[in-house]
C-alpha cells in the first residue's frame, strides 16, 4: 500500500506485426497477430490469444469515476460511502483514480480532522482490494497527446499489468495484460502499442481485423 504512481518513463513502441481489434466503440492495436479466442460479454471482452497472451478489455458503464461507481452501484451496496467521499465525486474519472492510488499508510493522519482520516482510510481499503496485484511492482502515470492515465504492474516484474486510461472524448476505459504461458512475458513496448493506438470509433460492434482483413468474431 506504500505504492504510489511515478512518470512511466518508457515510452518505446513496439512496432511487432500486430492485429486490430475494435469492441464497444473503441479500436486499439495490439502487437500480436497469431490466432485468438475471444468471450464478448456486457462491455467487456476477453481475448486468449495463441501466442500465449492474454487480455481484458472493458467499458465501465459508469463513467463518471470509479468513486461514482462503487456508490452508484447497487450490487456493490455501498452507497452509503457518498457522504463520506464527498467532493471527491464531483472531481473528474481520472482525479479520483488518481486518489485512490497515490493514498498510502502515511497519508492518513490520525491526529487531523475525523472525518479526513476515515475517508482515507476507506481509500486505503479500496486501494488494497480492487488494485490489481501488481502493484507491489510498480505504478506509473502516462501522458499521450490524447489521452492519460495509470498503469498497474511493471511488466519486467509481473505477469499481469492493469491500465486505466482517461481523456479518450467518449470517456474512460480498462485494460488488464497478461502473460499465461511460463515462457511468454510482457514489454513496456507491447503495453504502450495498446495505449498509443486506443481510440474512440463510431462503430459499437466487436469486430476484429488483421493484415487489413476484418472479421465479425461471434
Amino acid at each position: 500500500m506504500k505504492v504510489s504512481p511515478v512518470p512511466l518513463s518508457d515510452y518505446s513502441v513496439s512496432n511487432a506485426p500486430g492485429t486490430v481489434l475494435s469492441y464497444f466503440g473503441y479500436e486499439f492495436e495490439v502487437p500480436w497477430n497469431g490466432g485468438f479466442q475471444e468471450k464478448v460479454g456486457n462491455s467487456m471482452v476477453q481475448i486468449k490469444f495463441q501466442s500465449g497472451q492474454d487480455l481484458i478489455f472493458s467499458v465501465p458503464r459508469i463513467q463518471e469515476g470509479f468513486l461514482n461507481e462503487l456508490v452508484q452501484d447497487e450490487s456493490l451496496h455501498m452507497k452509503t460511502l457518498g457522504p463520506l467521499f464527498g467532493d471527491l465525486m464531483r472531481r473528474s474519472a481520472y482525479d479520483q483514480y488518481a486518489t485512490l492510488l497515490h493514498t498510502t499508510p502515511s497519508s492518513v493522519r490520525a491526529l487531523g480532522p475525523r472525518n479526513e482520516a476515515n475517508r482515507d482510510l476507506t481509500l486505503l481499503t479500496l486501494k488494497a482490494i480492487t488494485i490489481g496485484p501488481g502493484l507491489e511492482t510498480g505504478a506509473f502515470s502516462f501522458q499521450f497527446s490524447d489521452k492519460r492515465g495509470f498503469q498497474v504492474g511493471d511488466p519486467r516484474k509481473a505477469k499481469r499489468v492493469d491500465l486505466a486510461v482517461f481523456d479518450l472524448g467518449k470517456g474512460r476505459v480498462e485494460f488488464i495484460c497478461g502473460a499465461a504461458r511460463g515462457s511468454v512475458t510482457l514489454s513496456q513496448a507491447e503495453i504502450n502499442r495498446i495505449l498509443k493506438t486506443v481510440h474512440p470509433t463510431k462503430k459499437e460492434g466487436a469486430v476484429a481485423s488483421s493484415a487489413g482483413t476484418s472479421a465479425t468474431l461471434r
